[in-house]
């Protein structure tokens, strides 16, 4: 039985209402809508199970706002979703991600910025292949971050000094590249090289790939850069709400962990850069 106070107490009923959220394209789509509710719930509930996996629990509390988040999206017959809403802070993914809470205390070992209590980010402790949480700390160029959290600045990464701490240096904007030695974020890291982002119709594997103009990498359009989602009769990007089909319920980007917070390639200025001094 729900309450007024939480109106989503447990993950099926969360599940249950994202599903009919997303599923308002399905007129657009002109699929059947029943359908398309028990493709997203299925996925829902698997994703919350992977979540639930690891040190995160349902928080029913957080619902609302990734349900709120959901509905304005997909709601009121929009028929594009952008890239903004769907990717990133205070995005769908993000939202919804944090319904399954983590309880991970600061400098423990985590696998995700999810699994951190107190809005802690899930950082490389410099030297080792561990994460572990930590407030995030914002360093700008030439300053030291020798320690977990310690985040550069935007076309800088944190690098190894040869007898000294790690600081943070100007990222690579032409030739070799890795994840000790990323690219400016203008360019993506591509076969061992900086390479400008793809533009809008051209092949992706990640939204990394993606230059500003056309950020979302769309995997029901066969992996090429768009703008976000589109919704209308025969459109690509509804087979992920169909129940046949080779995409029928593949995440669309907007997923309980999805591209929040993706993995990010090797490119300059993302949270935790001070991996990168260990070539992590």
């Amino acid at each position: 039985m729900t309450t007024a106070s939480a109106p989503y107490p447990d993950v099926q009923t969360f599940c249950t209402a994202k599903a009919k959220a997303e599923c308002q394209v399905s007129a657009l789509c002109a699929i059947d809508a029943t359908a398309c509710q028990s493709v997203r719930a299925e996925l829902c509930l698997q994703q919350a199970a992977d979540a639930q996996a690891a040190t995160r629990n349902y928080s029913p509390d957080g619902a609302s706002a990734c349900l709120d988040a959901v509905n304005q999206a997909y709601g009121n017959g929009n028929s594009k979703i952008l890239f903004a809403q769907l990717s990133g802070s205070g995005s769908i993914a993000d939202k919804c991600a944090r319904v399954f809470s983590g309880n991970v205390e600061n400098n423990h070992a985590c696998q995700s910025d999810y699994d951190c209590a107190g809005g802690r980010a899930c950082a490389p402790v410099p030297g080792t292949t561990q994460h572990v949480c930590a407030d995030v700390v914002s360093k700008n160029e030439g300053d030291y971050c020798r320690n977990p959290g310690d985040t550069c600045a935007a076309d800088t990464f944190c690098s190894a000094q040869d007898g000294g701490a790690p600081q943070c240096q100007p990222a690579v904007q032409a030739g070799p590249c890795g994840p000790s030695a990323p690219c400016v974020g203008a360019d993506r890291c591509t076969g061992g090289l900086c390479m400008p982002r793809v533009t809008a119709g051209q092949a992706c594997m990640s939204n990394d790939d993606c230059a500003p103009a056309a950020p979302y990498c769309d995997a029901y359009a066969g992996h090429i850069c768009t703008v976000g989602l589109t919704f209308a009769t025969g459109a690509l990007d509804c087979h992920g709400y169909e129940a046949t089909g080779a995409d029928a319920g593949v995440d669309s980007g907007a997923g309980l962990d999805a591209d929040a917070a993706s993995t990010p390639g090797p490119n300059a200025g993302d949270a935790g850069d001070a991996g990168d001094a260990t070539g992590e």
